[in-house]
């Protein structure tokens, strides 16, 4: 029986096959695969036909000279083709965000032009760097690295050529823990607004993802609590749902938006404005909005995510009022008790974190140099 055996490494194989021919002798031939599996077919072709008769070796059929000729941009567009198909709940969050990565930080790449059977863990790396080097955020480009990623693993999964992931083992690229936040008379500056969306992000920790997706069946007036199962159309960034205190200081200013807050489809509780006069989910469309109140309040209002600073904001302002890090890591959505990331956001059930929340005091307060936000507005 034939064997197989890699002479080259595990990022870049060679496997050569060993067989006897027509005539009793050994022989040995590199196989031109690239797995193991692959190799064994094809010495298992060759003896087939030296049982047959036949000499040579297998030809490479159209099929699989075409697998070979595929690129890493068609690739990915035969990914995005067949992940925009109805039947899939997370259609609108893979051409809502791997769609645009595919046209703008993928085609016009020199990766997206190389071959897939061709692609190494160097030219992952080298993609990696040079996106970085465009300056883009480290956030970004681990997000990029991990759409790549599931291309690659959705190649091997469908059997559309046998490769090995190129992105496995990849180092992303770190991001320093950001420092950005609002101090405490910012925050009761910002709440001297009483926006409904900048409050909740005060009082609750709530990601912006989460802030947009928050329905009204989500804010159990009745209990006291908040129910976060969402994030802009899908779950949470942790994968799951938690629930956390409705704070007494933020209750009424959700009750009174509730009386005027427009409708919409899915009783969505911060829907936006858009084109045709109607509202909807949305993250970008209420930017000039937050900018104004922040302006208006005194704030900083060149932080790239606001609704971060605020997160940030809220966790740090529970440590100086002494609450505990699980309690804090538990409403900010961390996995694991007092984890490394929510200590990086700071410089059990819903009664056992009210007490907790309730040490956050914050009292709202006019700017010094701006009568009414709202007479502001009128004027900006």
């Amino acid at each position: 029986m034939g064997t197989v055996s890699n002479r080259g490494t595990k990022d870049r194989p060679m496997w050569y096959c060993r067989y006897i021919d027509a005539d009793g002798k050994r022989k040995q031939r590199p196989t031109k695969q690239t797995t193991k599996a692959a190799a064994i077919r094809f010495v298992v072709e060759i003896e087939a036909r030296v049982a047959r008769g036949m000499i040579g070796i297998p030809e490479v059929s159209a099929e699989e000279q075409k697998a070979k000729a595929l690129t890493v941009g068609e690739l990915a567009e035969r990914f995005l083709q067949e992940y925009s198909s109805p039947r899939l709940k997370d259609r609108k969050v893979y051409m809502g965000s791997v769609g645009p990565w595919v046209r703008r930080r993928l085609l016009p790449y020199p990766l997206a032009a190389m071959a897939v059977v061709d692609v190494r863990r160097l030219h992952i790396s080298q993609y990696r760097d040079r996106l970085c080097q465009e300056g883009f955020k480290p956030s970004s480009v681990s997000t990029w690295l991990h759409f790549l990623s599931k291309v690659f693993t959705w190649c091997a999964d469908s059997e559309i050529i046998n490769i090995r992931n190129p992105c496995s083992k990849i180092e992303l690229p770190r991001t320093a823990p950001s420092e950005k936040r609002y101090t405490r008379a910012e925050c009761e500056r910002l709440l001297a607004d009483a926006d409904p969306k900048v409050a909740t992000a005060l009082y609750t920790g709530m990601r912006h993802g989460e802030l947009c997706g928050l329905r009204w069946s989500d804010v159990r007036f009745d209990l006291g609590c908040i129910e976060i199962k969402r994030s802009f159309r899908t779950t949470p960034k942790s994968g799951k749902a938690r629930t956390i205190p409705l704070h007494s200081d933020l209750a009424p200013i959700l009750k009174e938006w509730r009386a005027r807050c427009p409708e919409t489809p899915e009783a969505l509780v911060f829907p936006v404005p858009i084109s045709d006069g109607t509202f909807r989910m949305g993250r970008r469309q209420d930017a000039a909005k937050v900018r104004s109140i922040l302006v208006a309040a005194g704030c900083p209002d060149d932080y790239e995510n606001p609704y971060h600073a605020m997160r940030h904001s809220f966790s740090t302002l529970l440590a100086e009022s002494h609450a505990s890090i699980d309690a804090i890591s538990r409403m900010l959505g961390h996995s694991g008790s007092g984890s490394a990331v929510t200590r990086g956001y700071i410089h059990s059930d819903v009664e056992s974190l009210r007490g907790e929340l309730a040490k956050l005091r914050l009292v709202p307060c006019q700017p010094a140099n701006v009568v009414s936000i709202a007479a502001y507005r009128q004027t900006a």
